[in-house]
């Protein structure tokens, strides 16, 4: 199976970090409130933007990039987590998770119909895309449906308002740099201990590469939000872990594809050509996880 270049969240992370123009208004004599207005508002402008342009003719980056910033935002509240009261900070970004879930179930299916499409000239699934292609515009109803009645801006705009009161009543004498480096090391040494722990065991399953997946992310928006304040040497740890976050992306892919097979394969129908599929589906997955166990053991 080729590879394919990830959308926004999975993009090449050997490149350093982007900096936007607001991330880049921070700097070591950024207060650590103040920080956090810039972030939150360039974070959550993105976020409504996003479901400003969903409609019933929505291309699927658009719920993909909504899905991206809602998860963007999970980690900026992860970041100042330390300053937040953390049964508010939970509800906040558990509210953004269910948002950015219901945003992603129509990109689940654009998978299946590219995972399909993509596999060997032999295996035929014409008529099995042609059932996807209708279940995703169900998807894509369901998802405008629901994030339309969920008052998204309402929810961000709570979660800005109460994160910035608490963030503002704090009293540290830490500086923003020593804020960023703290809270990017910790991000750095969660991904590590999960690394470790898969790459000296070589059955660790597919739940265990996906935490790795999660905290890579994880580091990564951490570092796109706080480079600015950060020396260089936590690159190096994206670099490192950029072929490896490819192969889990596209482990991810085939898991989420043949879950939606599985899960909806009397709706489908076509069941000799669902079967051939999951068949395919998971052949795929035993080749990826073998490629991503062996770049974990190669380069951590």
């Amino acid at each position: 199976m080729t590879s394919r270049p990830h959308p926004a969240d999975d993009q090449n992370t050997s490149q350093p970090p982007r900096v936007g123009r607001a991330e880049g208004c921070i700097a070591p004599a950024t207060s650590i409130g103040d920080a956090f207005n810039i972030l939150s508002s360039a974070a959550t402008g993105e976020a409504l933007k996003r479901v400003r342009e969903l409609n019933s003719n929505s291309e699927p980056e658009v719920l993909h990039k909504l899905r991206v910033a809602l998860r963007r935002l999970r980690t900026l509240w992860w970041v100042f987590q330390p300053l937040l009261d953390k049964q508010d900070a939970r509800s906040h970004r558990g509210e953004f998770k269910s948002l950015a879930a219901a945003a992603g179930k129509t990109r689940d299916w654009d998978v299946l119909r590219e995972l399909l499409s993509a596999a060997p000239s032999g295996d035929s699934f014409e008529a099995l895309i042609a059932r996807v292609d209708q279940h995703r515009s169900s998807a894509l109803a369901f998802s405008n449906r629901i994030i339309g009645n969920a008052g998204v801006e309402r929810i961000v705009e709570h979660a800005v308002r109460v994160a910035r009161n608490q963030i503002e009543a704090q009293t540290t004498p830490m500086r923003l740099d020593e804020f960023a480096t703290t809270r990017a090391g910790r991000a750095e040494v969660m991904l590590k201990k999960r690394i470790k722990r898969v790459a000296s065991n070589p059955n660790a399953d597919y739940a265990d590469l996906h935490e790795i997946r999660i905290a890579g992310k994880r580091l990564r928006y951490s570092l796109e939000f706080l480079a600015p304040v950060l020396d260089g040497h936590y690159v190096a740890t994206i670099e490192r872990l950029a072929q490896v976050q490819q192969q889990l992306g596209d482990l991810n892919d085939l898991v989420t594809g043949e879950t939606l097979l599985r899960e909806y394969a009397f709706q489908l129908g076509e069941s000799h050509a669902s079967k051939k599929a999951i068949k395919y589906l998971e052949e795929q997955q035993r080749l990826r996880k073998i490629a991503a166990h062996d770049m974990l053991r190669a380069n951590f």
